[in-house]
């Protein structure tokens, strides 16, 4: 969200993906549809580009007849996006969301084996172990297939009482009657760390993650 309240995606939180052209293209027409009073320089920080490069898209886009200019300098200017701007809005918002869900399916996939133990045994109702990306991630993947994720863990006790994506983090040593079915431990890089201190706060039921060499994920139960 910028400064006039208008979201925009930021592609430098996503470290394997690059803002393409036509990425650019869509979220500055975006820009513009929401405030057509929006500065260049509004516009090079939500898309992540030189003010001169904004220049060039703008004129690019007068010359195909996706806006129009009006105001007697850049402090003053306008940008009314046409029919055909929206026409071309509308095209590249649904050429993003279908690429967006292929790489969002294609990604699921890897979490075949997860899904395939949760149900196999029976376990519904699951407190994730690490407030991190690796948690939000396993949050999306176990909430789109209807698994309750009661809470996260994380020992950290600045993220304690808070809340990631609308969950509740919670201290691991005040646990005793929170009712759950299993815990799983969402980290790669720290997972045998987590797994000492969820057996010291005698957490029950504890799956870790394991990642075979073509990149699929299985949930191993530690005994």
């Amino acid at each position: 969200m910028n400064e006039r309240g208008v979201s925009v995606f930021n592609f430098e939180e996503y470290g394997f993906f690059n803002p393409s052209p036509n990425f650019r293209e869509m979220t500055i027409l975006q820009m513009i549809s929401k405030d057509p009073q929006v500065s260049q320089e509004n516009i090079a920080k939500g898309v992540g580009i030189v003010p001169s490069m904004v220049n060039r898209y703008l004129k690019d886009f007068e010359d195909r007849s996706f806006i129009v200019k009006t105001g007697e300098n850049r402090r003053q200017m306008n940008y009314e996006i046409t029919a055909e701007g929206k026409k071309r809005l509308q095209f590249l918002v649904v050429s993003f969301i279908n690429e967006v869900s292929r790489i969002y399916f294609e990604t699921k996939k890897s979490f075949d084996n997860v899904l395939k133990t949760l149900e196999r045994s029976d376990l519904s109702t699951i407190l994730l172990y690490g407030a991190g990306v690796v948690g939000g991630i396993v949050l999306k993947v176990l909430t789109s297939e209807g698994i309750n994720v009661a809470g996260f863990i994380d020992d950290s006790i600045a993220k304690q009482e808070e809340k990631l994506y609308g969950i509740n983090i919670l201290n691991p040593q005040n646990l005793e009657k929170l009712r759950y079915d299993a815990v799983i431990i969402a980290s790669f890089k720290h997972s045998e760390e987590i797994l000492m201190k969820a057996k010291k706060y005698n957490l029950r039921n504890i799956f870790i993650f394991k990642i075979d060499d073509t990149g699929n994920v299985s949930l191993v139960k530690e005994e």
